[in-house]
C-alpha cells in the first residue's frame, strides 16, 4: 500500500512541474508563426520559442526576442521597452545594447553560442 502511495504521490507532483507557457502577444492577439515558430512567455515576461504543434522548442530566458527570420531570432537578456515618441502611449519599442543571434543548432562542443549584432550609426 505504501508503495501505491508512494508512486501516486510522484506522479501528483511532476504533473504540478510541467512547464506551461502562454502565446507572446503582440497586435493585439497572438504571436504570428514564423519559420514554424512562435514566442511564448513565461510568468516572469521571459520569451522563448516554440513550434507550431506548441512544443516547447527554446525555453523562456530572454528578455526580448524578435520572430525567426532566415533561420535566426535576434534576441537579448537585458533591455527596456520604451514608448515611441509621439505615439500616446499605443506603440512601443524595444531598446537594448546587447541584441545577439544564437547559435540554437550548434553542437555542444566548439561551436560559438551567438553571432553579435551591433547597431550602425547611419
Amino acid at each position: 500500500m505504501s508503495k501505491i502511495l508512494i508512486i501516486v504521490l510522484i506522479v501528483i507532483s511532476s504533473c504540478s512541474s510541467m512547464k506551461h507557457y502562454n502565446m507572446f502577444q503582440c497586435d493585439n492577439g497572438s504571436d504570428y508563426v514564423s519559420e514554424g515558430m512562435y514566442r511564448i512567455v513565461d510568468q516572469r515576461g521571459r520569451i522563448g520559442y516554440a513550434d507550431e504543434s506548441g512544443k516547447t522548442v527554446i525555453k523562456p530566458r530572454f528578455a526580448f526576442g524578435f520572430p525567426f527570420k532566415n533561420g535566426k531570432a535576434k534576441v537579448t537578456e537585458k533591455g527596456t521597452m520604451k514608448e515611441v515618441p509621439g505615439s500616446g502611449g499605443e506603440y512601443h519599442y524595444w531598446n537594448s545594447d546587447e541584441w545577439y543571434y544564437p547559435n540554437f543548432n550548434a553542437p555542444k562542443k566548439n561551436q560559438p553560442f551567438f553571432d553579435v549584432f551591433r547597431p550602425r550609426n547611419c
